[in-house]
């Protein structure tokens, strides 16, 4: 009896596979239909790459449609979470440029300026009206309300964008952090 040392080529049929395997043809059959074994035609099996499928499915549990569907959502999953790490970088460089903040602090800050903005107008009238009551013509009173409403008006325009400014107290979170703070850009 001569030892063989290249099995690539030998075909064996089903049931010399089967026994091979410690299965039965009917088993051998349905994994071929599962499509974990290769059959070159009907009872014949190259022996080669089938030992090593069994062995395959038999680690895994997976026929090679689901070992490729497996990978395949893998990588897709893979591609979204690099992505979402992506955005997340470009936001909070965007933020440390100074081009996006919180919403939180635009709300602040905008309720501060409007508050600011809305008791100075509504304090139009205490302080115009002493310098008007002595006043009759019609022009001047006008002119005089107009520039103050435009001095209240020029106050809300000016407003400091340091305001927006980030503050690095380093209090930053990892990148595989949750962060829950709603951003405007």
């Amino acid at each position: 009896m001569s030892v063989k040392t290249d099995v690539s080529g030998i075909i064996v049929n089903t049931d010399v596979l089967a026994k091979l395997f410690g299965v039965t043809r009917r088993y051998i059959n349905q994994l071929a239909k599962e499509g974990v074994l290769e059959r070159r035609a009907p009872g014949r099996w190259p022996l080669e790459p089938n030992i090593s499928k069994y062995i395959e499915f038999l680690r895994t549990g997976k026929t090679d449609k689901e070992g490729q569907e497996a990978k395949s959502i893998y990588w897709e999953e893979r591609a979204k979470h690099e992505a979402a790490k992506r955005e997340m970088a470009e936001l909070k460089l965007s933020k440390l440029k100074n081009q996006m903040h919180d919403a939180a602090d635009v709300e602040m800050i905008m309720t501060n300026m409007l508050t600011i903005f809305r008791n100075r107008i509504l304090g139009i009238p205490q302080k115009l009206a002493p310098k008007l009551i002595s006043l009759n013509n019609l022009a001047e009173i006008s002119s005089i309300i107009e520039d103050e409403i435009l001095e209240a008006l020029t106050e809300l325009k000016d407003y400091d964008p340091a305001l927006f400014a980030v503050e690095d107290d380093g209090d930053e979170q990892d990148d595989d952090s949750d962060e829950d703070s709603e951003t405007v850009r």
